[in-house]
């Protein structure tokens, strides 16, 4: 049986895959005036580090569950992370059949807590198989989870949520959390 999973992310960053984050970081971020010094040292970095706005996203079917969050197989295109940013019923689809379809997102977090959401719709009723919305522990290097659905009919929009209260072992070094969403395909 092919199964697709559709997700659809809200990643505003207030967001709903939702990080949500302190607008105060965005207004931090952004100014009004110009400096006319020159910097005389140069970066070969594009960019340092991760930041507001971060994104990378992964998809695939894999035989078994992956026990950490390295990236899946297919990255997803500018696109494809456009289309999830916000919940509009366009969706980054992913098939499988006998394995796990996952979807999983790494999104820089500046905040200690946030509201994770997910909306997505499934070929395979989720009452034949779960769904599940989890982040990755880097203290325990365990996927925790977050919320599961068991009763969507197929072809019908479930939402995962959940609030994460302290997000200290969940970030890593450059504050990015890692999520994911999966079913298995039977």
């Amino acid at each position: 049986m092919a199964i697709t999973t559709a997700v659809e992310l809200i990643k505003n960053i207030s967001d709903t895959f939702e990080i949500t984050d302190s607008l105060d970081d965005i207004i931090a971020s952004a100014s009004s005036s110009e400096s006319s010094s020159v910097s005389p040292s140069s970066s070969a970095s594009v960019s340092p580090s991760p930041s507001l706005g971060y994104a990378d996203y992964t998809c695939g079917d894999e035989n078994t569950l992956p026990g950490d969050d390295t990236n899946l197989e297919t990255n997803y295109t500018a696109g494809d992370v456009t289309d999830v940013e916000t919940i509009n019923n366009v969706r980054v689809d992913q098939t499988g059949t006998g394995e796990f379809i996952i979807h999983q997102f790494k999104t820089f977090v500046s905040e200690n807590s946030a509201t994770i959401t997910s909306v997505g719709q499934s070929t395979q009723a989720t009452s034949t198989s779960t769904v599940y919305l989890q982040i990755y522990n880097r203290d325990t290097t365990t996927w925790d989870a977050i919320d599961s659905d068991n009763t969507t009919n197929i072809n019908a929009d479930f939402t995962l949520s959940g609030v994460i209260a302290e997000l200290t072992n969940y970030k890593d070094a450059s504050n990015i959390i890692s999520c994911r969403v999966y079913q298995e395909a039977v």
